[in-house]
């Protein structure tokens, strides 16, 4: 089972589409990702989808890693889309209220550097994938790791 949070005007066939309120009909949930923890049930979802949200939350990144982690099965996979920190799209948008650094992901990885250094932010452990960039925008595939 798919989790696409944060929608929008864009729903995904077959997945269950997650927004803040529920402005269309294709919205199956809608909740407020501040509060914690999230309407579903630890180990729901196979993979979660956050595409252009991660920067728009006040519960910050590892609040946000923590729950996707929580909800996902063994295995499952979490897919991020959030602009690079230098990008004109990071600053201009006044709703965004963090960007990052592709190595902001490297904290839930304890094999690399940061995530060995400064892996204790969270006992919640991940495995990048992918981890790329495009002109803009952090292109992330993290593995749930069982700790």
């Amino acid at each position: 089972m798919i989790l696409n949070l944060g929608c929008g005007n864009e729903p995904m066939g077959g997945a269950v589409n997650h927004d803040l309120v529920q402005h269309g009909p294709w919205v199956d949930v809608a909740w407020d990702l501040e509060r914690t923890p999230w309407p579903w049930a630890d180990g729901t979802f196979e993979r979660v989808l956050a595409q252009d949200l991660l920067e728009h939350l006040h519960l910050g990144f590892i609040g946000f890693f923590d729950e996707c982690w929580r909800i996902l099965r063994p295995g499952g996979v979490a897919v991020v889309r959030t602009p690079m920190w230098n990008a004109p799209n990071a600053v201009i948008d006044p709703t965004h209220v963090r960007c990052y650094h592709p190595e902001s992901f490297h904290y839930l990885d304890p094999r690399t550097f940061w995530g060995q250094k400064y892996g204790f932010y969270t006992a919640r452990k991940w495995q990048i994938d992918t981890l790329g960039i495009d002109l803009v925008n952090i292109h992330a595939e993290l593995r749930k790791v069982a700790t």
